[in-house]
């Protein structure tokens, strides 16, 4: 029987080369991800193997977030199985992937309402953190996390609202897309915040993350690798531990690029109000009639009911703010650099029941540290990526957010390919 590569590209060049085919590839990635469900439970619907024969995608098996519509199929968002629902087109960002030829043979759990920076959801099954059983899984794309560390799924979609790609690749040692927003409709993806809502992408390799992107959005031309690159890099003076800005120190030091250390605390704080206030009004608005019921999720209750109380016109303060604000950040921190270098966890990975709610181990400051410095990208639309470049003394991974101006996806993805760290080996 044909053995799957490591990556999602070298299955590609297998299929091309005809040394597998289509077809038996799909049935021998369907076959694996069912077979290691059992031990990393994140499945929430098996799907009919459709086969899409043509384009580069052709003969690879995905699962994605149970956040998006489906051929006939509407989606569970975490708190359900998803229903069948005859006629329902599939979201713009699944039917783009089956035009470039990928099936997609599992939908995958996720928080509910992709309201949360874990995996906690008391609907489905704990999820297991493939890199390690008692480390947490961030959220809310959690099963995506899962399917893809555990080899269950080459790459898979998520969303980022707050930093619901970012975090939980961060928490599995994964390339964590999210992408610029707009850049990928959200037709047919459950909002939550749309104005900060992305469609995201993860994997455990940054060339598999670029086939994705590259069929998700096709108008953006892939760029060669740049010869020269600069880097700024922010590391907060409050608020991040001493191992996880120590290990961002050696990795950078490490880097084939002029690296430039910068403050952006104040502006920081401010661009973080902004993007609150978006995320609690427009999750308020989104699930309003749930909120006035009583009967929401307790997530999008904690943050629902406080959008409830906003006034209006803080809400229309910062939508009314953001294009000044993203011009003048895109203007200070990408004019002469084209990379911004920033931690994406405040502490290294936490044990799941530290941020478990109600756990009698829960922390409340480990539960922020996880989310702290997400937030702001959202607000400014612009694209990030979760990148691996250490690990700590567990041996969990310790991860860095790359920043960079709008669209330039291709970019993120080139420079992580030449990262001086590889958390997983081929």
């Amino acid at each position: 029987m044909f053995e799957l590569p490591a990556r999602m590209t070298q299955l590609q060049e297998n299929i091309r080369a005809g040394n597998v085919s289509a077809q038996d590839a799909l049935l021998a990635q369907v076959k694996r991800g069912q077979s290691l469900n059992t031990k990393f439970p994140c499945v929430v619907d098996e799907l009919p193997l459709a086969s899409h024969h043509d384009g580069p995608l052709a003969g690879i098996a995905l699962a994605h977030k149970d956040i998006f519509q489906l051929n006939d199929r509407a989606p569970g968002c975490g708190v359900g199985m998803g229903l069948m629902h005859k006629s329902m087109p599939p979201a713009t960002a699944i039917l783009a992937l089956q035009q470039a030829g990928a099936s997609q043979w599992a939908t995958l759990v996720m928080a509910p309402h992709a309201c949360g920076a874990t995996s906690q959801n008391t609907h489905f099954a704990r999820c297991i953190n493939p890199t390690d059983a008692d480390a947490a899984v961030g959220g809310s794309s959690s099963g995506s996390a899962v399917a893809v560390a555990a080899g269950m799924s080459y790459a898979a979609l998520g969303t980022d609202t707050a930093g619901s790609v970012r975090i939980p690749a961060a928490t599995c040692g994964l390339m964590g897309l999210k992408t610029t927003h707009g850049a990928i409709s959200n037709l047919g993806c459950a909002p939550l915040a749309p104005s900060l809502d992305s469609v995201g992408i993860l994997s455990r390799f940054p060339q598999d993350a670029r086939e994705i992107w590259a069929a998700l959005c096709p108008q953006i031309p892939r760029l060669l690798a740049q010869q020269s690159i600069n880097c700024q890099v922010w590391l907060p003076e409050k608020g991040v531990t001493p191992s996880v800005a120590q290990a961002i120190r050696t990795w950078t030091s490490k880097l084939d690029a002029p690296v430039r250390n910068i403050k952006m605390d104040e502006s920081f704080d401010l661009l973080n109000r902004h993007a609150q206030r978006v995320l609690f009004y427009e999750t308020a608005q989104t699930h309003h009639a749930a909120l006035k019921e009583g009967i929401v999720e307790p997530s999008v209750q904690s943050i629902g009911l406080l959008g409830l109380g906003l006034p209006q016109s803080w809400y229309e303060e910062s939508i009314q703010s953001r294009p000044i604000l993203l011009q003048d950040f895109v203007n200070r921190h990408f004019g002469k650099a084209d990379f911004l270098i920033m931690p994406s966890l405040a502490d290294t990975v936490p044990d799941w029941q530290t941020v478990e709610i109600g756990h009698p181990s829960f922390d409340r400051k480990a539960l922020f540290a996880m989310h702290r410095y997400m937030g702001f990208v959202n607000y400014l639309g612009l694209p990030s990526l979760n990148l691996p470049i250490g690990r700590d003394a567990r041996g969990r991974a310790i991860c860095v957010q790359v920043l960079a101006r709008p669209y330039a996806e291709h970019q993120l993805l080139n420079f992580a390919e030449h990262s001086p760290f590889v958390f997983w080996n081929i």
